[in-house]
C-alpha cells in the first residue's frame, strides 16, 4: 500500500473510516491504534465514546447495506465496538450502579429480538445515565418477557432501538402487544438511525415519541435530568 494511503487521516470521516477498517481486520489490536492515535491527536476519550464510536457504528452499517463489507466483518467490527463500551463502562468509577438512582427514576432500554447489535442502545443507556436514570438493559427478550417484566418494575420510560425500516413494522407489533398484555405502561419512546431518517416514525410505531437525544427523551416524558444533553442513538 502507498505511503498516502498510509498516512494519518486528516478528518473526522477518514479517522472513522480507518477505525472501520482496523475493526474489521484480522488483528485483534489494530483499532486499539487508531484510538491511540487519535488520542494522541488531542481527540479526549470522552469524544471518543460520545462522537467517534456511534460514527464508526452507523458506517459499518452503511457498509454492510451498500454491500462493501460482509455481514461477517460488520458483525466483527461492531462486537469489537461493544466490547470497548462496555469496558470503558467497567472502567469508570463515577458509573452509578443498579442499587443507585439518583433521581429515583428508571428505565427500560429495549433491544429487540429482530435487532443484529446493541451498541446504539448501550450508548444510549449510558447517556440516559448521566442524566441521572437507572437503566435496566433488555436485550433479546421475547414480547412476553418485555410485557412481564414492565409490569413487574415501575418504569418511568421504556425506549426501544429502532436501526432500520425494516424494523419499523415489527416495532409497530411489539409496542401494540406490550400496550396490550403489560400490566403497566409507562411512555413507549423510539430512538435510532430510523428515526433519524423518517421523524414521523412515531406515529407508525404507535410510540409515545420519537427522540434524537437522552434530554429530548426525557423532556417528553417529564422526568428530571442532572446532566447536559447528549445524543440518545440506536443500534446499527
Amino acid at each position: 500500500m502507498s505511503n498516502t494511503a498510509r498516512s494519518e487521516p486528516r478528518t473526522r470521516e477518514q479517522w472513522v473510516e480507518r477505525l472501520c477498517e482496523a475493526l474489521m481486520s484480522d488483528s485483534d489490536s489494530s483499532y486499539r491504534a487508531v484510538i491511540s492515535s487519535l488520542m494522541a491527536n488531542g481527540v479526549s476519550s470522552e469524544e471518543i465514546f460520545q462522537s467517534y464510536i456511534p460514527a464508526a457504528s452507523a458506517y459499518l452499517g452503511e457498509l454492510w447495506v451498500s454491500d462493501r463489507a460482509s455481514f461477517v466483518d460488520v458483525t466483527v467490527g461492531a462486537s469489537r465496538l461493544q466490547g470497548l463500551f462496555r469496558g470503558k463502562q467497567a472502567d469508570s468509577p463515577g458509573r452509578w450502579s443498579d442499587r443507585s438512582i439518583p433521581l429515583g427514576q428508571s428505565a427500560l432500554m429495549v433491544v429487540p429480538q429482530y435487532e443484529q447489535h446493541a451498541l446504539g442502545a448501550f450508548v444510549a443507556a449510558d447517556n440516559l445515565r448521566r442524566h441521572g436514570l437507572w437503566v435496566h438493559m433488555a436485550i433479546g427478550l421475547t414480547r412476553e418477557e418485555l410485557a412481564e417484566l414492565s409490569g413487574t418494575r415501575r418504569f418511568a420510560m421504556i425506549g426501544i432501538s429502532v436501526a432500520t425500516r425494516n424494523s419499523v413494522e415489527k416495532t409497530t407489533e411489539l409496542i401494540d402487544y406490550l400496550r396490550s398484555n403489560a400490566n403497566y405502561m409507562p411512555p413507549i419512546v423510539i430512538g435510532g438511525r430510523a428515526v433519524e431518517a423518517d421523524p414521523k416514525a412515531v406515529s407508525k410505531t404507535g410510540a409515545d415519541h420519537a427522540v434524537r437525544t437522552a434530554r429530548e427523551a426525557i423532556e417528553k416524558c417529564g422526568l428530571s435530568s442532572v446532566a447536559e444533553a447528549l445524543p440518545f442513538t440506536g443500534a446499527i
